[in-house]
């Protein structure tokens, strides 16, 4: 039994770190940012980012094209309550690399706000503070290729 338990333990861990994921829980919701393995891949500029924030039976899933990097983290607004953050942003010289910032309600699984060029502002308000990652962000090409997906 035990070593059933082990050998389900390292094929979990390999299944992991074979494929591009940040994983993290958010006041009672678990928070999965991953690349869209799916061959064909559905944009010819690289592959899919997928955020998914599941809660229970419940999950909220947005779908993110032509990004280069990507993160996010569990944080908490003005009035304490737990929110999802996470940027999504190209990697260009004309890239908004400050901005590009969205934030979700882990409890009600609703999408407060969706990164876009201009989603600084609305995310301060939203928080209370500027949102910033402490981690780093996941380089979508850089994940796309160790996964060898067709990517250019």
């Amino acid at each position: 039994m035990l070593r059933i338990a082990a050998l389900s333990f390292v094929a979990a861990t390999f299944f992991l770190s074979a494929s591009a994921q940040e994983q993290f829980q958010c006041a009672g919701a678990t928070v999965t940012i991953e690349l869209d393995t799916t061959v064909p891949l559905r944009s010819t500029e690289g592959a899919d980012v997928i955020l998914r924030v599941e809660r229970g039976p419940r999950s909220t899933i947005l779908r993110y094209s032509n990004v280069d990097f990507v993160g996010g983290e569990c944080d908490t607004d003005a009035n304490h309550a737990s929110r999802v953050i996470y940027q999504a942003v190209c990697g260009g010289s004309g890239c908004h690399d400050l901005s590009n910032w969205g934030v979700l309600d882990p409890e009600s699984l609703q999408a407060l706000l969706v990164p876009s060029d201009d989603s600084l502002e609305p995310a301060i308000a939203l928080l209370g503070h500027k949102p910033m990652l402490k981690g780093k962000r996941m380089s979508v090409s850089a994940e796309a290729h160790r996964l060898r997906l067709p990517t250019p």
